[in-house]
């Protein structure tokens, strides 16, 4: 069973952000670049929460990895939080794999990972 961190308490200033990946396909660097200029918009104006829809994500290269820990320290170091959700066998091995169910983890669902439903462990 894998630990996961409690995600930052965020007190938002804007409205939840719902910034989804592209249904299927693989998860690169392109996939990732395409994500950076409306996350970096979203977050210009302060902490947000960012939703990214993971579910469509079938393969994951390690720069795709790479590119998404960029975006998680874009939106924290502005003070908020970017959360991953959906059902992605693929993305949810990568992150095992490398450790970084440490660092993020991937919801559920779009209501578990706004917080509206208690998180659960898996």
């Amino acid at each position: 069973m894998a630990a996961f961190v409690s995600a930052p308490v965020l007190t938002l200033s804007h409205p939840v952000t719902s910034v989804d990946l592209p249904t299927g396909g693989r998860l690169d660097a392109a996939a990732v670049l395409s994500l950076r200029a409306p996350v970096t918009a979203t977050v210009a104006d302060g902490p947000v929460l960012v939703l990214l829809d993971v579910s469509g994500v079938e393969g994951v290269s390690p720069s795709g990895v790479a590119g998404l820990l960029d975006l998680l320290r874009v939106v924290r170091a502005r003070g908020g939080d970017l959360r991953f959700f959906g059902a992605s066998t693929a993305l949810r091995h990568a992150f095992t794999a490398l450790g970084l169910d440490a660092v993020a983890r991937i919801y559920g669902g779009h209501d578990e990972a706004r917080g509206l439903l208690a998180s659960r462990a898996s």
